[in-house]
């Protein structure tokens, strides 16, 4: 039943990531689709089922986790609908040609995410939370290295950019999550 579910959110991902049949850009002149989108979703399904993706996240048991913490895949449609009120598909959709390319690619690593994402699930809260705190520490350690090279400064940036914004949004993000899912 899990394994139907989570096949009918991939066959609804995929009719909602179809693409248009032509746009026409400002300038008047036709621009043609960069990738055959069927050709993509045929590629990531393909990929799925070689790597028996849905039989590994069926024996991992991730669904199953979720379903115990409350969450279900029905509990998700009440946001596809919002999303669909406020333009989110038809702007994803207009993406397409840029996005669809990526999904063979993210299904040939998805296996190797697999483990993570199951015990991901179990971390507690805190655990994010900590993480969070100490990039944004992290990311203050960085600037204390001197500023007299480009090579020094090229580090800064490469290292603050990433431990100052992106990974403590992560982590907090992850942190409130895990901690919906394990109250």
């Amino acid at each position: 039943m899990m394994l139907g579910r989570v096949l009918a959110v991939c066959v609804g991902v995929a009719t909602a990531l179809r693409s248009p049949t032509m746009r026409t850009p400002t300038r008047g002149t036709v621009k043609m689709a960069s990738a055959d989108p069927y050709a993509s979703i045929s590629t990531t399904l393909s990929l799925v089922e070689e790597k028996q993706l849905l039989s590994k996240v069926a024996k991992l048991g991730v669904l199953t986790k979720l379903e115990r913490a409350g969450l279900r895949l029905r509990d998700v449609e009440p946001l596809l609908v919002w999303a669909e009120d406020n333009g989110l598909v038809g702007a994803i959709g207009e993406l397409n040609d840029d996005l669809l390319p990526l999904l063979p690619g993210l299904v040939s690593v998805a296996p190797l995410a697999l483990p993570l994402l199951g015990a991901a699930v179990t971390v507690p809260a805190v655990a994010f939370f900590g993480l969070s705190a100490a990039s944004l520490g992290g990311a203050y350690a960085v600037t204390s290295i001197p500023d007299d090279s480009i090579q020094s400064v090229a580090l800064q940036t490469f290292l603050a950019i990433p431990l100052a914004t992106l990974f403590p949004v992560l982590f907090a993000g992850l942190g409130v999550v895990s901690g919906k899912l394990n109250a």
